[in-house]
């Protein structure tokens, strides 16, 4: 079915469109914050080594999932 720019049913799926759109976005940003999550305990209870090189890699992390909410989310 056709439907016209302007009509009611167009604006309908417009709207539903942005809608999914929202939701995919805050799944992603859900997703990215359980993976941080898991790799952070890992970092701090599993990965032996230096403090520095502990918070270097924790502060790495940070960044990357920062960088991939605004690369994905917006």
């Amino acid at each position: 079915m056709t439907v016209l720019f302007g009509t009611i049913e167009y604006f309908e799926r417009e709207i539903e469109f942005h809608l999914a759109e929202v939701e995919k976005r805050e799944r992603l940003r859900e997703e990215i914050q359980q993976i941080q999550m898991k790799l952070e305990e890992e970092l701090r209870n599993d990965f032996i080594c230096d403090e520095r090189l502990r918070a270097e890699c924790l502060q790495n992390l940070t960044d990357a999932c920062s960088r991939l909410t605004e690369d994905y989310v917006v």
